[in-house]
């Protein structure tokens, strides 16, 4: 390996889970390493731009419900990241108003990652356990060594990771993970040629078997042309997972068609593979004290950005009591 980079705490993802985690861990006075094999931080908190216009084209908005989750978010508002896009929906929920990020869903991970320690386009590909310690090799043949491991990956990529390592996960981790079950979603983007004519907030929920949320990045507030975020249902998109991009677009316009009238000038769509766990596990975090392995992410917190940031924030709090309790021991 040309790179041997050592930390106190190695974390596997740079979605919200990781960057939570991290933070909090970090705020405890942990060296902490995030690695991810993306180019961006945030996983599904995404914002993509093209045709001069600017989608948010994974999560849409955030709830609080949760204190620990709520301390954050009130830094975040104090220091101008995020607003509150609406309270709600014609029918929906008013208690818990829906947060935004003015400049995309994209920066309030950008910002969270700024006093943290990550390498991007860093993919795990072998994991070892050597002199109780965690060494992790990656693509680019860097290796990173830690005390403590956290995997924060979508449940059937962690499960594949320790596979192909040989490494045989304790059944209190393997089986809850084995369990879950994610849908697949497509989102596609339309830059418009015109105002969509939405009304305000600017999105709206669809009973549909194809279509299930649209919203206009223009009248949220992200773009400045006319950008329109189509969430197809996780039926419709598993049904054209594989055809053609230009199919997909022709088939999702169709079907939009008869919901709403849309002047579409140029289009992508983009495959979420992981969109949401069916059935989470009940606990917010997984772990093992004895081989320092925690499991957190969305597998366990839920499919909600609260949820995966709550995750993150449990395991962290798992391995501060685990040290904690190790050095109690070392000092009896």
């Amino acid at each position: 390996m040309n790179t041997d980079k050592k930390s106190d705490v190695l974390i596997i993802g740079a979605g919200i889970a990781g960057l939570m985690c991290a933070t909090r861990l970090q705020e405890n006075g942990a060296d902490v390493q995030l690695i991810d094999k993306g180019r961006n931080y945030g996983g599904r908190m995404a914002t993509r731009q093209f045709d001069g216009a600017t989608f948010d084209h994974g999560a849409q908005f955030f709830t609080v419900r949760e204190h620990m989750f709520q301390h954050y978010v009130d830094q975040w508002d104090a220091s101008g990241v995020i607003d509150v896009w609406f309270d709600t929906l014609s029918g929906g929920d008013s208690r818990h108003p829906r947060w935004y990020a003015p400049k995309g869903m994209n920066s309030l991970p950008r910002h969270i990652a700024q006093s943290l320690t990550t390498d991007l386009s860093t993919k795990a590909t072998r994991i070892h356990r050597i002199e109780n310690e965690w060494v992790v090799c990656c693509e680019n043949e860097i290796s990173y060594r830690a005390k403590q491991l956290v995997v924060t990956t979508p449940a059937p990529q962690t499960l594949e990771l320790f596979k192909q390592s040989n490494i045989d996960l304790p059944s209190q981790l393997r089986s809850p993970l084995e369990d879950v079950r994610y849908e697949k979603g497509l989102a596609m983007l339309l830059r418009l040629s015109s105002p969509s004519q939405l009304p305000a907030p600017g999105c709206k929920q669809f009973n549909h078997p194809s279509v299930a949320w649209i919203a206009d990045n223009q009248i949220k507030g992200i773009s400045n042309q006319p950008a329109l975020t189509v969430h197809t249902t996780a039926m419709f998109a598993s049904n054209i997972w594989d055809e053609p991009t230009e199919n997909k677009i022709s088939l999702v316009t169709d079907e939009l068609a008869h919901l709403v009238k849309l002047s579409v000038k140029s289009a992508q769509v983009h495959r979420w593979g992981y969109t949401m766990p069916v059935n989470p596990i009940s606990e917010r975090s997984l772990t093992c004290p004895d081989l320092q392995l925690t499991i957190a992410g969305d597998a366990l917190g839920g499919p909600r950005v609260e949820g995966s940031a709550c995750s993150g924030l449990s395991a962290a709090e798992q391995i501060i009591q685990t040290v904690a309790t190790h050095k109690c021991h070392s000092t009896a």
